[in-house]
């Protein structure tokens, strides 16, 4: 009996990941060197690529360049990437940052609010945003492949207007 409640009660934690046709969570996290919050209701109408990332994870230091290539390439065209660190110290991130650079949007998680709302299971992780609001797209992880992927998903969602 124990078992089951247990079960049970475990259950709705699993119903909690967001994944692809779900609405974004909403997002309201302080700006990463810069002053303000960020919040994703701010971008509705872009198609949106929330990325979550920290100065340890390996992965990261070949998304990060490639992120940044995607929005310089489609910013025009209605883009934005949102890097979420998660980071425990604001200096790690800053020193990450001077290594790989990037001129998309930063925002903090270092009390993982907005890493618990979008229910983060791997670093990095990637949710890709259509302009109405909903999730299109999960990426757990980063490679090669992935960024071939994410380029033809962003290419494709622009495609679909306003």
């Amino acid at each position: 009996m124990r078992c089951i409640l247990a079960a049970l009660l475990f259950i709705p934690m699993l119903a909690v990941a967001v994944e692809a046709g779900q609405p974004a969570p909403a997002m309201d996290a302080p700006r990463l060197g810069e002053p303000g919050n960020l919040t994703l209701q701010s971008l509705r109408g872009k198609v949106v690529y929330v990325d979550f990332w920290a100065s340890w994870c390996v992965p990261c230091r070949l998304s990060m360049p490639t992120l940044d290539g995607l929005h310089k390439r489609h910013a025009d065209r209605g883009f934005a990437v949102v890097g979420v660190n998660k980071d425990a110290t604001l200096g790690d991130a800053q020193r990450f940052l001077k290594r790989v650079p990037v001129s998309f949007l930063l925002a903090r998680d270092d009390k993982d609010t907005v890493a618990k709302a979008f229910d983060v299971k791997a670093m990095p992780s990637g949710y890709l945003i259509d302009r109405k609001g909903k999730v299109r797209k999960v990426h757990r992880g980063f490679t090669a492949e992935t960024a071939a992927t994410l380029e033809q998903e962003v290419q494709d969602l622009l495609k679909e207007g306003a």
